[in-house]
């Protein structure tokens, strides 16, 4: 959140938030599981939760405090945030670039009032708020050098919050680059407390997490990084928003926090109550700004009307009392309440810890990912389709081995999925493999097939040489996949997919973000999906030809993009109408060029409806596909963009 004092930064914020508008893609990996590399006695990463220094999942649920422009009232509010049932804080100090420097002492005494009252601690330094510039960051990095006698000791009660909502263009390359090089320094100082890292675009561009937050974890050596949304107009606006925006900052496999929001904000609503209970199903924290002191024309923002609590505001009343607030969704942190308060979890009443695979599987091993983002199928339809490199495609059939098993996590009716084995020759044709566990994971579903299910399937062992395909569909009811994995089940902690070269999809994936026209989109596909020599790599059956994608979206002024690997332009978008419509036609690139390392098109609106014969999309249009011409394509992902 920008001082609330001081003008030139809300008027800042105003007018890039204005201007600037974003793009969701998933790429994801949600299957991912990081080593619990946890900071000596203290927080820890492990997937997409935080553990405590007694390994306790912990979900925060708190309150960010003004310390920095009200000094005075610091030790009052602590107290009233306590009484809340609240067990986190956020605090705002400064390192003297812009406001008075919060002194060695303060901190100390900051730290140590948290501690007495049961709150855990996130120190944030505000100066650096929605600058781009280095220099800034690093006077913030410089700070936390200076003061880090103050944090060594007290990792299992303080998290650095490195500097508030730094980089304030919606830029997340070069949000990434200053943020990898602050936390490098930070650990090399010595210090090994969690680090936050708050999105790009004032904090209101998680993008910036999707599409770069993987490489800015790897930058930390201890592995003990997590990210945080503040969500405001942009980032929080409405459910749909609000959804997408973590659960792409999930996907990567870190822990993500809504280190603020509020019930409205200067360009318009937040969608509060999405934002909690959203959080609450995910075992996501949230934190809410902020106490009190915001300025006139942001009163609405104060959490409380007065300073020790006795009287809160509407805003305050819904984060503290509502459904999903505070008191009834809040777990103070076991490092106060004792190593054997198993009430620690998160509200949800969910062990799991926001990672797709099974967490209370204690075979689980390092594992390769074979898909993950949302595709989805009816019928006996398939929605995933995976080609080994015997058949040209990336997968690695060889890492099939004894113990292992295959895992799915889907959304639709328990067990009504299936996992095909396919060959060319040399096994079964389509050989359907049993479930050997099924259960229930983040709200979703999820299947195992063990390695001995699918040799008694396949009718053979030697996967590598004989294995082409690897599907996964609906076994008679629709069904959505999130992510595909194969757990070889060894004694290692699962590793990050992305170093394995042979499925590693992780590539920055997304939609040019430097495309300001750019405002909502449609996901058709995303993940990793080849073909060669005219051939389909992507096929997405709209609603009309029983799938999942509503063709009314395809409307004047937008366009679909994809972004694929291999020769640019050797790709095709054919549009095809069983009747009513062109049978076979072939969109014309209106748009070419290079993202994030690899290809991207764009195909416009008018140059479907040209190729189409007919703008009545919705009721004449069955297949969409992309594939390629005359050379190879990797397609990573397919979209609708609407004007």
């Amino acid at each position: 959140m920008t001082n609330k004092t001081e003008t030139v930064f809300t008027t800042r914020k105003r007018l890039l938030a204005i201007i600037t508008s974003f793009l969701l893609l998933f790429v994801c990996i949600s299957t991912t599981h990081f080593d619990a590399n946890a900071a000596t006695d203290g927080f820890y990463v492990s997937g997409t939760s935080i553990y405590d220094a007694n390994g306790k999942q912990f979900v925060m649920r708190g309150i960010n405090v003004p310390h920095a422009w009200y000094t005075s009232y610091t030790e009052t509010s602590l107290k009233a945030i306590a009484a809340t049932g609240a067990n986190t804080v956020r605090v705002v100090i400064s390192n003297g670039a812009q406001y008075n420097k919060t002194s060695y002492s303060e901190l100390t005494n900051i730290i140590d009032l948290c501690k007495a009252n049961n709150l855990i601690c996130i120190l944030e330094i505000h100066d650096a708020t929605g600058s781009d510039s280095t220099a800034d960051l690093n006077k913030a990095v410089n700070y936390w050098i200076e003061m880090k006698n103050a944090l060594i000791g007290n990792e299992a009660y303080v998290i650095l919050n490195i500097a508030n909502e730094w980089y304030g263009t919606w830029n997340g390359s070069a949000w990434a680059s200053g943020n990898i090089s602050a936390i490098q320094s930070i650990r090399n100082a010595g210090i090994s407390n969690m680090i936050m890292v708050d999105c790009a675009g004032w904090g209101q561009y998680p993008d910036s997490i999707k599409d770069y937050g993987k490489s800015v974890f790897n930058a930390d050596s201890l592995g003990n990084t997590v990210f945080s949304i503040h969500m405001y107009e942009y980032a929080g606006g409405n459910a749909s928003t609000v959804k997408t925006n973590i659960d792409n900052a999930l996907n990567i496999g870190v822990p993500v926090v809504i280190g603020e929001f509020a019930s409205e904000h200067t360009n318009g609503d937040v969608d509060e109550a999405t934002i909690m209970s959203y959080c609450t199903s995910k075992n996501v924290g949230y934190i809410g700004w902020s106490w009190k002191g915001n300025n006139s024309d942001l009163a609405y923002l104060d959490i409380s009307n007065t300073w020790d609590g006795s009287s809160l505001s509407t805003w305050g009343n819904t984060l503290i009392n509502g459904s999903n607030g505070i008191k009834e969704t809040s777990k103070i942190c076991s490092v106060y309440t004792g190593a054997s308060d198993d009430s620690n979890t998160g509200s949800s009443g969910s062990s799991s810890n926001g990672s797709s695979d099974d967490s209370s599987d204690s075979s689980a091993g390092s594992y390769t990912s074979l898909f993950w983002g949302s595709a989805s199928a009816s019928g006996w339809n398939q929605a995933v389709s995976v080609a080994t490199t015997r058949a040209g495609g990336s997968y690695d059939a060889s890492g099939i081995t004894s113990g292992g098993h295959f895992y799915v996590e889907y959304k639709g009716t328990q067990d009504k999925l299936e996992l095909i084995l396919q060959s060319w020759s040399g096994g079964s044709s389509w050989g359907k493999v049993s479930i050997s566990e099924s259960g229930t994971a983040n709200g979703n579903y999820y299947a195992k097939f063990s390695y001995d299910n699918c040799v008694s399937t396949f009718g053979s062992k030697d996967f590598a040489n004989k294995l082409d395909m690897i599907h996964v569909g609906a076994a008679g009811s629709g069904i959505e996949v999130i992510s595909v994995c194969y757990d070889s089940g060894d004694s290692s902690s699962p590793s990050d997919s992305s170093s394995d070269s042979s499925s590693d999809t992780s590539t920055d994936s997304s939609y040019d973000s430097s495309d300001s026209s750019s405002d909502s989109y449609t996901s058709l596909f995303w993940g990793e999906s080849s073909a060669s020599n005219w051939g389909q790599a992507v096929s997405v059956a709209t609603t009309r030809a029983g799938g999942s994608y509503d063709a009314s979206d395809i409307t004047s002024g937008g366009h679909f993009y994809v972004e694929y690997k291999g020769t640019q332009d050797k790709l095709e978008l054919i549009l095809q109408s069983w009747s009513g419509g062109s049978n076979w036609g072939k969109v014309s690139i209106s748009e070419s060029g290079t993202a994030n390392g690899n290809y991207y098109a764009k195909f416009s609106y008018d140059n479907c409806v040209s190729t189409f014969g007919s703008k009545d999309f919705a009721n004449k249009l069955d297949m969409i596909h992309v594939g390629a011409t005359d050379s190879s394509v990797t397609v990573l992902s397919v979209i609708y963009v609407f004007n």
